[in-house]
């Protein structure tokens, strides 16, 4: 759909918003892009400061921004002419999207493997099984911004690149080393760990 003259210039823009309510301007704002549309985007809001209207912005503080991958692309206008700068610039945002999802995933479980003072085999397992969440965590977050058909495998490859490093840490490798420990092995540790002797 071609958009009307009055679109394109922004001086038949703005006289056009004054004729508006101040409930329809403000609902303009509320749903325009403030990066794709920049220039109409400050008409708004020149328009709202001359009339003293001042939003609610509290209840969405990024106007016009959602959890879109594509959205975030297709801001970038440079990107406009050019579909395989557009596949590349869209690739890079998924890694990047999912690996740091999945690293915040992972920092709370990272956080208790290094501060847990001892690691008994059934909460090393839980840790997996939280590790595992983790990342598929981050995978479908990163689907649910965007990243669908062929790019959901590249939401899991940066999932798994974060995960990959977790499994380097010091923190995944007590976990391993609780598992290999006999389940009534840390009795003994936990014990002396907490001052308790044995007769």
């Amino acid at each position: 759909m071609i958009a009307p003259q009055w679109w394109f210039d922004l001086k038949q823009y703005a006289e056009r918003l004054q004729r508006y309510s101040d409930e329809e301007l403000l609902d303009i704002y509320f749903h325009i892009h403030p990066i794709r549309y920049r220039a109409h985007y400050l008409c708004v809001l020149r328009e709202l400061r001359r009339r003293g209207v001042k939003p609610q912005v509290a209840h969405r503080p990024f106007a016009g921004v959602a959890w879109d991958l594509p959205q975030w692309v297709g801001a970038l206008g440079w990107l406009g002419r050019s579909r395989a700068a557009s596949c590349v610039v869209f690739g890079l945002l998924t890694l990047m999207l999912a690996a740091t999802l999945t690293g915040l995933a992972l920092t709370p479980i990272w956080l208790a493997a290094l501060l847990m003072r001892y690691i008994d085999p059934f909460s090393a397992l839980a840790l997996i099984m939280g590790a595992v969440w983790a990342w598929g965590l981050g995978a479908w977050l990163t689907y649910k911004a965007g990243a669908r058909g062929g790019w959901a495998l590249l939401a899991a490859l940066g999932s798994s690149a974060a995960f990959w490093a977790f499994l380097w840490t010091r923190a995944f490798a007590r976990i391993v080393d609780a598992l290999h420990q006999p389940l009534g092995g840390g009795v003994g540790v936990l014990a002396a760990a907490c001052g308790i002797g044995y007769t």
